[in-house]
C-alpha cells in the first residue's frame, strides 16, 4: 500500500484504474474523501456496491479491479502506537461501536480537534452511515474532546495513585 498522503497531484496515485476512479468518484466526492479511507476489502465493496446503487459510473467488469485499487491504496494502514488502542475511561465503548467499523483508532488519534472539530466530525461520520447514535452523541463527543484534542495532546500525562 502507498504511505499516507498518497494522493497525487491529479488526485489519485497512477495507474491503469486512475481515470476510471476519478470518473466514477470524483464527480461527486473529493478526493480528500478517498484519501482519508482506511477500509478493508469488505466495507470498500460495499462501499463501492452502494455508490454503484447511487448512480456511480461504474462498468460492471470494472467493479472488481476499482475495489482492488482502493483497497492497494486506501485500505487499513499497519498498526503504528496510535492506532493500537483507543484511551480508557467513559465512552470508549461508544466510540469503537461507532467509528472502528469503517477505521482504525489511528485516526481518531491522530486528529487533535477542538469541541467544535469533533462535533463537525460526528456530524459528517454520521452523514457518511457510520453508527452514530443520537443518545451516544454527547457520551462520544466528550470522550473524543477530552481524549483527542490540542489540549488533550499537550497536557502532561496523568498521575495515577
Amino acid at each position: 500500500m502507498a504511505p499516507a498522503g498518497r494522493a497525487q497531484q491529479n488526485g489519485l496515485p497512477p495507474g491503469p484504474l486512475q481515470q476510471k476512479a476519478q470518473r466514477a468518484c470524483l464527480g461527486c466526492h473529493t478526493v480528500a474523501i478517498i484519501v482519508q479511507q482506511q477500509l478493508d476489502r469488505h466495507v470498500w465493496t460495499k462501499e463501492m456496491d452502494k455508490m454503484i446503487r447511487w448512480g456511480a459510473p461504474v462498468a460492471p467488469e470494472d467493479r472488481e479491479a476499482l475495489i482492488d485499487y482502493f483497497v492497494q491504496h486506501y485500505g487499513p494502514r499497519p498498526e503504528s502506537s496510535t492506532e493500537a488502542a483507543l484511551a480508557p475511561g467513559p465512552g470508549v465503548v461508544k466510540v469503537r461501536a461507532a467509528c472502528l467499523g469503517c477505521h482504525g483508532a489511528g485516526v481518531i488519534a491522530d486528529q487533535h480537534l477542538n469541541q467544535a472539530g469533533w462535533k463537525g466530525e460526528l456530524d459528517k461520520m454520521a452523514r457518511w452511515g457510520a453508527a452514530v447514535r443520537a443518545e451516544d452523541r454527547a457520551a462520544i463527543l466528550e470522550y473524543l474532546t477530552r481524549h483527542y484534542s490540542v489540549a488533550a495532546k499537550t497536557a502532561p500525562p496523568a498521575k495515577h495513585k
